[in-house]
């Protein structure tokens, strides 16, 4: 390692960073990281922040938790009830579940309603397409038939055929 070297300007500074916290270098790699960090601002704060943080880790005791605290759980997730129940049975639907027993009728009632005005409106309904489309089509036909008599007479096949 070259001690002139800043460590926060090379691409493996955690990795040694890390083994200097740990005391896992060599003894001169240990001594020409303390001058450095001793003369390197940047490298020193690093440093001390890092030492920070690994005695916080330290000083950190788990929360002791029972034995069966796995059970607990889930006996609890086993208890809890699904989210629509809890919908359904919320304060703002009259809770308790009895919302249904109005909300039931008023649909059966609507569907009903539904039902009879989409049949009372299918039976208004013509079978056949409306007369400004079949005029439409009328028109189309006789000025076809017309352009077809025209061509005839051009060939003068209709002047033969009255001869006949």
């Amino acid at each position: 390692m070259n001690p002139a070297r800043c460590l926060l300007q090379c691409g493996d500074e955690g990795a040694i960073l890390l083994s200097y916290l740990d005391r896992q270098l060599d003894s001169d790699s240990m001594a020409a990281l303390d001058r450095h960090v001793a003369q390197c601002p940047d490298c020193a704060r690093v440093v001390e922040s890092q030492r920070a943080v690994w005695q916080a880790l330290d000083a950190y005791e788990p929360v002791r938790i029972s034995a069966d605290f796995d059970e607990q759980v889930m006996a609890r997730i086993a208890a809890e009830r699904p989210w629509w129940v809890r919908v359904v049975d919320s304060p703002w639907l009259g809770g308790g579940g009895s919302w249904w027993k109005v909300a039931m009728p008023l649909t059966a009632a609507c569907l009903a309603l539904f039902a009879v005005v989409a049949v009372w409106k299918v039976g208004d309904a013509p079978l056949r397409p409306p007369a400004a489309a079949m005029d439409s089509a009328e028109v189309q036909q006789v000025e076809d038939a017309l352009a077809d008599v025209e061509m005839l007479r051009q060939l003068g096949v209709t002047e033969e055929a009255r001869q006949l």
